[in-house]
């Protein structure tokens, strides 16, 4: 996923306008609640719904709020557009973004990293997978860097069965994720207010669904940690919420030509 370069104001504008553009709804309508608002984020009529949920986790449903750590979320469209400021796909792949309404139900302020890790990247609907470290794999493939023979000991990944790598799913990234309201990177959370949000992924173009797999991650308060020297924060566990939800076509609006006739 590469970045687009901006040149000044105007630019960022356009950008901007071309972010809310892509992931909001065209029969959105002004109904923002909350204490501490700034100003009225937009709101859509929900719509859409889950087709089938696993035994373990409650349902995610379009427009209807759940409870995640000290968030409550309101998942509100799935949409696939083109660059979205910033961010640019490869050629021929896209950008995956799930909206939703977040509120800090909590006293303090809470990081946007939070929220990340309680939506992961949607599974097996072609998410770009993250790029390895530089230089990682040339390394491991030697097994030396300075030009030493590689040890006589075939590497673990070598006497690995044919097949057995391939069964390991790659790694897919944490979200991006975006104020819509004006279209910058969010990072923090603040008590009483409640944002829309866009965490976005790229998507590869060879993905043709109509539906993409949402899933909340349940998160539990720390206070003392054993294993780590750090104390009071939020812990992903298990998934506790699952649903099928419809893939919007905005691909149109971000004037890159991908969108559909």
């Amino acid at each position: 996923m590469k970045h687009a370069r901006t040149g000044g104001p105007d630019i960022a504008f356009r950008l901007g306008r071309r972010v809310v553009s892509a992931v909001a709804d065209d029969m959105s309508t002004m109904q923002r609640v909350g204490a501490g608002v700034a100003a009225a984020l937009v709101a859509v009529t929900p719509f859409g719904a889950w087709s089938k949920v696993e035994a373990q986790a409650d349902p995610v449903v379009a427009g209807t709020a759940i409870e995640v750590g000290p968030f409550d979320v309101t998942v509100v469209r799935v949409v696939k557009t083109g660059d979205l400021g910033y961010l640019t796909p490869a050629p021929g792949n896209h950008m995956l973004a799930v909206v939703a309404d977040v509120t800090n139900t909590g006293d303090d302020p809470q990081y946007s990293s939070t929220l990340g890790s309680a939506i992961p990247a949607p599974k097996g609907v072609g998410v770009v997978p993250q790029e390895p470290l530089a230089g990682l794999d040339t390394e491991l493939d030697t097994g030396t860097d300075d030009g030493a023979e590689p040890d006589a000991e075939p590497s673990a990944s070598a006497s690995a069965e044919p097949g057995e790598e391939d069964a390991e799913e790659p790694e897919l990234p944490s979200a991006t994720i975006v104020n819509v309201a004006d279209a910058t990177s969010i990072r923090i959370f603040n008590p009483g207010v409640t944002y829309q949000v866009a965490l976005i992924w790229e998507q590869s173009g060879e993905f043709t669904g109509d539906e993409i797999p949402v899933e909340v991650v349940g998160l539990d308060w720390i206070d003392e940690s054993r294993l780590t020297l750090d104390n009071g924060y939020w812990l992903p566990g298990e998934v506790a919420f699952q649903g099928d939800l419809p893939l919007k076509d905005n691909t149109d609006r971000t004037g890159d030509g991908q969108g559909q006739q």
